[in-house]
């Protein structure tokens, strides 16, 4: 199992808390598992399985409207309700509870793992407003914006390099990121004085840089535009 090291996202303030995320991209169907078993030579065709798998998960859900606990070999499916009632108040809705079988984790116990490098050129893990003390959610107009990541550094003559916030609703309206802002600029951690904006605006946070590990740089600017959309207060 491939994974990368990040800084972690809930405690931005701890410059050596770092997570690990798993890139193995792949994510199996239920299409795949009966084309999988078709080709293990058991008399069963892929349609045949398919229809199988489809009955299995239909009756499953079945039983678990109806408020029945299922165990199969890999998980236990358990209904419950959650929250604390008083007198006099009833729940609305219940909850489907998984937990992993004795098999599944002890599997993931003997699971390899391999330490590899980010494959994508250019990343933006997290965005720490300083005066509202906010992750991911936040930016103060005119005050110190942390933003962590992968090859961040803004460097380049094109004139599309920089660093700036896109109105969410107008793409049209930019709110750049001064030059003499940007008081750090390193390829992990960018710090800088956010644009004055209005108050209620939602903005995406753009990077845009010709920056690379080789001494001449990118020919062709690369952007990334962080995909969380920030309130600005």
């Amino acid at each position: 199992m491939d994974y990368v090291m990040g800084d972690n996202p809930l405690t931005p303030q701890e410059s050596n808390d770092r997570y690990a995320r798993v890139v193995n991209g792949h994510s199996y169907t239920s299409k795949d598992l009966a084309e999988a078993i078709a080709k293990g030579n058991i008399g069963i065709s892929k349609a045949e399985a398919l229809a199988v798998l489809e009955a299995e998960a239909d009756i499953q859900l079945r039983w678990l409207a109806e408020g029945f606990s299922i165990n199969t070999r890999l998980a236990h499916f358990h209904p419950s309700i959650p929250g604390k009632f008083l007198e006099g108040e009833f729940p609305h809705e219940a909850v489907i509870r998984i937990t992993p079988s004795k098999e599944v984790v002890k599997l993931a116990k003997k699971i390899p793992l391999r330490h590899v490098e980010p494959a994508r050129p250019i990343r933006i893990e997290t965005v720490y407003d300083v005066k509202s003390d906010t992750v991911n959610s936040m930016i103060t107009g005119g005050g110190t914006v942390k933003i962590k990541g992968h090859n961040l550094k803004v460097m380049g003559t094109d004139p599309t390099v920089g660093v700036e916030f896109v109105n969410a609703d107008n793409p049209t309206a930019v709110h750049p990121v001064a030059v003499k802002d940007i008081i750090v600029n390193n390829p992990s951690k960018l710090i800088v004085i956010a644009p004055a904006m209005s108050s209620g605006e939602e903005v995406y946070l753009k990077v845009t840089t010709q920056y690379s590990k080789s001494v001449k740089g990118l020919k062709t600017p690369r952007s990334i535009t962080f995909e969380k959309k920030l309130t600005v207060v």
